[in-house]
């Protein structure tokens, strides 16, 4: 029972509406237990504070992966755009399986106007898939970035690096993060002169070299690459703007990936390898829409890894050897 909490320059960060408490030096491979207790500040003054009473949750409990494991199985969603019927009709078709981390492909917490209406549905994709024992992953897509609350929702989060894109390792399998930005030129009238994503793209070439270059990569007997708009076989509707393609497209060609997962398009579609100039396959998962929406498994045993996708009625689309 040993207490967490996050100090910032000396002070312990409290009397607000949220708080994000990360957890250093956990060991691969062990379980670890938790609760999360909220003590009620009554007065706060500068020399003097009044503590109300301390709500504290249940116990609750995950495992982490040692570096050696070479068995996982993730579930992941795209384009939910606050949805819960569609969210709930698909988490139906895995809800038995015994997954060990989720991940948000972007544009499930689309155009957030407010605090409330940001956590409302973040709460409901926490809950319905148990955030509280395994890992979920929030990849931005170009709807999360618009709207009022647009900049506050980045503080919900915690992002390692401060960084929106990332690596990281589940096992033997490296998984690889982009965030691609918005869907229109920096210029389009509709953002007002307040995006700049040109920048942010061109930081990412710097990461892709280096993450390409790495040891973790390099060991890794499986790479998967997720980021929401799709750079190869994008669709004759969305070709005409495709600024990832341009600054990442010779890198990520000659990538040894063995599958990308995208979203953005709300339309289903494989695009096999090396139809487009992609190096490995391209899966894109469907829209919002009952009729359309899809839900991927990603699972790993021994050397093997399988990509299936299921639609709402859990009826499989699409089912690749990776």
């Amino acid at each position: 029972l040993q207490k967490a909490r996050t100090i910032v320059d000396g002070q312990v960060i409290c009397n607000d509406l949220q708080n994000k408490i990360r957890l250093d030096g956990l060991e691969p491979g062990k379980t670890y237990y938790y609760r999360v207790c909220s003590q009620e500040i009554m007065l706060y003054h500068a020399y003097k504070k009044v503590f109300g009473e301390t709500a504290v949750s249940d116990f609750h409990t995950f495992t982490l992966p040692t570096t050696t494991d070479t068995d996982f199985t993730a579930i992941i969603f795209n384009d939910l755009h606050k949805h819960s019927e569609t969210l709930q009709a698909l988490y139906k078709q895995v809800k038995d399986l015994k997954y060990d981390f989720v991940v948000f492909n972007g544009d499930c917490i689309d155009d957030p106007a407010n605090h409330d209406e940001a956590t409302c549905f973040l709460s409901e994709l926490n809950e319905t898939v148990g955030a509280d024992r395994v890992p979920v992953f929030y990849i931005r897509g170009n709807h999360e970035i618009r709207n009022a609350y647009s900049i506050g929702l980045r503080s919900l989060f915690d992002y390692v690096g401060d960084k929106t894109y990332g690596a990281f390792n589940w096992g033997d399998t490296r998984i690889v993060m982009l965030d691609c930005g918005e869907d229109k030129p920096d210029t389009h009238w509709v953002y007002y002169g307040l995006n700049d994503f040109s920048d942010l793209r061109k930081a990412q070439v710097g990461f892709l070299k280096e993450e390409l270059a790495s040891r973790a990569f390099k060991k890794a007997s499986k790479r998967v690459l997720i980021h929401h708009v799709p750079i190869f076989g994008k669709g004759e509707d969305y070709d005409s703007y495709n600024p990832c393609r341009d600054e990442w497209g010779a890198i990520l060609e000659k990538a040894p990936f063995a599958v990308s997962i995208n979203a953005h398009t709300h339309r289903f579609a494989y695009i096999p390898e090396g139809s487009d100039g992609n190096n490995y396959p391209v899966v894109v998962g469907g829209g919002y829409r009952m009729d359309g929406a899809t839900v991927m498994i990603l699972q790993k045993k021994g050397k093997e890894m399988t990509l299936r996708v299921l639609n709402a009625k859990g009826e499989t689309l699409k089912e690749l050897n990776l």
